[in-house]
């Protein structure tokens, strides 16, 4: 993959989980995508409950295999210094962004001079169009999966985090965490090989079940 075409699949998971929410926790599954990744940073394991804006950013790194790049954790406080370690972090209000790069606010900027306060949100820029940059969020406005727009050098940007795409293009892609056990459950006949992040029903519960007991 080209570092384009891989910035584009950031954005496209991202943006296909528009519209979930937490009032009907249909945003149930991203909260469990950050949740299987273990050991959970600093030991904190999300509830349907929490804010998930910085949850989803993640679960986009972890879903595609981007956690090396895209620091996995659910504090927007903790996510910054961890790019900041990587040498990843765009200290610059005025910085302009490409699709893919992770973009901080800080509710609480005056909009006078560099805001410097403490960041308490994140989303991924999904779309630029000269001086407009759309970002797609978790937890924005009343719990959703929404898009922002806001110009460049706007009021309430904090910063940038910049995942080193450029280091993964025209190389293999890490595995999903489960890909292991997936293809030994289909080797074993347990299940058919496909629809992995798909939901299950209790039929399909059912069914493995019993190939499982009959496989022993």
């Amino acid at each position: 993959m080209t570092e384009h075409e891989i910035r584009q699949q950031v954005v496209d998971t991202v943006v296909g989980w528009l519209g979930l929410k937490s009032s009907d926790q249909s945003h149930k599954p991203i909260i469990d995508l950050y949740n299987s990744y273990i050991p959970h940073p600093r030991g904190y394991e999300m509830t349907l409950k929490a804010d998930w804006c910085a949850a989803t950013v993640s679960a986009v790194a972890i879903q595609l295999g981007h956690t090396d790049i895209m620091p996995v954790e659910c504090s927007c406080s903790e996510m910054v210094k961890l790019y900041q370690k990587l040498g990843r972090w765009v200290e610059d209000d005025a910085y302009t962004p490409r699709i893919g790069d992770v973009i901080f606010y800080s509710w609480k900027d005056n909009g006078a001079g560099d805001n410097i306060l403490a960041p308490n949100h994140v989303g991924i820029v999904t779309d630029m169009k000269g001086s407009s940059i759309t970002v797609t969020e978790g937890n924005m406005g009343a719990g959703i999966v929404g898009m922002r727009t806001l110009q460049i050098n706007g009021r309430y940007i904090r910063g940038f985090g910049i995942p080193d795409y450029a280091s993964t293009a025209d190389k293999p892609q890490s595995a999903p965490w489960y890909a292991k056990d997936w293809a030994r459950a289909a080797e074993m006949g347990l299940v058919d090989g496909t629809r992995p992040e798909d939901p299950v029903t209790r039929a399909e519960v059912a069914t493995i079940v019993l190939r499982a007991i009959d496989a022993r």
